[in-house]
């Protein structure tokens, strides 16, 4: 299956003090791991694509699997703290849960490889990353506006919060699969309402 080309927002995951071969080589290195995977990618391929050579890439990170964690932990970090900003603890809890879906497809349009890394990489990777960034835990987030919408009425309380959290998160991980080969669309956000109305019946609440 051939995959869509999409213009990608490449500010996901670089740090003020990167130099430009770290850029390079983590934007390469997310593009061959998101399209081959990190077993089947060598450093040797990410030194290729990236215009670097190999012991320019050792003289940052000392292993292909040191930069994939380092690669998953920015990633993370991205989209932990994009979801978080768009967070309104003013609004009702129902709010806040489809303004995590509007969010996440943002972030699709954004830098689909970022998502997809964090997406595929996460057992892998998650206990590895430094305490600080596991505290930012995206299902422990939705876990919680799910709690805070049983009991501000908002949500129905017909399934365990922890469920409904999976498989919101779970939904929308489908999506980013589809979107990277290109079935979704030209712009995932353009797909938000038809999103938001599966997020409502999975929360078994009725759209306005």
């Amino acid at each position: 299956m051939k995959r869509a080309t999409r213009k990608t927002v490449r500010a996901s995951f670089y740090a003020a003090t990167d130099s430009p071969a770290v850029q390079a080589s983590l934007a390469a290195a997310l593009t061959l791991f998101t399209r081959n995977g990190i077993d089947a990618t060598t450093i040797r391929d990410i030194a290729e694509k990236s215009g670097y050579t190999n012991p320019a890439i050792f003289k940052h990170f000392d292993s292909k699997e040191a930069l994939a964690l380092c690669l998953f932990e920015r990633c993370y970090r991205w989209i932990a703290n994009a979801l978080l900003a768009t967070d309104d603890a003013n609004a009702d809890a129902r709010t806040r849960i489809l303004a995590v879906g509007d969010c996440a497809l943002r972030l699709m349009d954004e830098d689909i490889e970022a998502v997809l890394c964090v997406q595929e990489n996460l057992r892998r990777f998650w206990r590895d990353i430094k305490p600080d960034t596991r505290a930012l835990s995206l299902l422990a987030h939705v876990r919680r506006l799910i709690a805070s919408g049983v009991a501000d009425g908002s949500v129905s309380p017909a399934a365990p919060a922890n469920l409904l959290a999976s498989a919101i998160l779970g939904f929308l991980g489908q999506i980013a699969r589809e979107y990277y080969f290109g079935e979704v669309g030209e712009a995932a956000t353009a797909q938000s309402p038809a999103v938001r109305a599966i997020i409502l019946r999975i929360l078994n609440t009725e759209t306005n």
